[in-house]
């Protein structure tokens, strides 16, 4: 995206599509909170639950891997992965190829919460977007993605 095209946007769009998100992000916090408790189950917060998705799609990482994939500080990662140890979702070992490096695995433990808690979000938004044209569905993943991936390429250019 460039800033020629970014001017021609309308304010007022660029104000509900801000608002909206905000709200979304709020929203999806809660109704996850508020299933995990019904259901009983545990809630892994935003930032595991995305280090276990990204052990889940690329294997035992190291944490500058994931930090790269994630978009985030290392330190943010070793934190994130200090806590999901503790846990019992990953555990640490030293690279064989360099034993300085340090290797992020999922244990069994954290492949289950993760499953767990995508069944609870799947049922969630099953649920949400029961009403929705399947096309509609389709648009809004498309869209997401679309939203996630400038987002990325945002933040590396910046």
């Amino acid at each position: 995206m460039t800033a020629a095209r970014g001017n021609n946007v309308d304010p007022d769009v660029l104000a509900r599509v801000e608002l909206g998100l905000a709200q979304l992000l709020r929203r999806a916090e809660r109704t996850t909170a508020a299933t995990t408790a019904r259901t009983g189950g545990h809630d892994l917060d935003r930032s595991g639950y995305l280090l276990l998705h990204a052990l889940r799609d690329g294997g035992p990482q190291r944490v500058q891997a994931l930090a790269d994939r994630l978009g985030i500080d290392a330190s943010t990662v070793t934190r994130q992965v200090v806590a999901l140890e503790r846990a019992g979702h990953v555990e640490r070992s030293r690279d064989p190829h360099d034993g300085r490096a340090v290797v992020v695995t999922a244990t069994a433990g954290g492949r289950d919460a993760l499953r767990a808690q995508r069944r609870r979000r799947a049922t969630t938004y099953t649920e949400v977007l029961a009403d929705w044209a399947p096309e509609d569905r389709v648009r809004l993943a498309d869209l997401v993605e679309r939203l996630n991936a400038d987002l990325d390429a945002y933040k590396r250019s910046t």
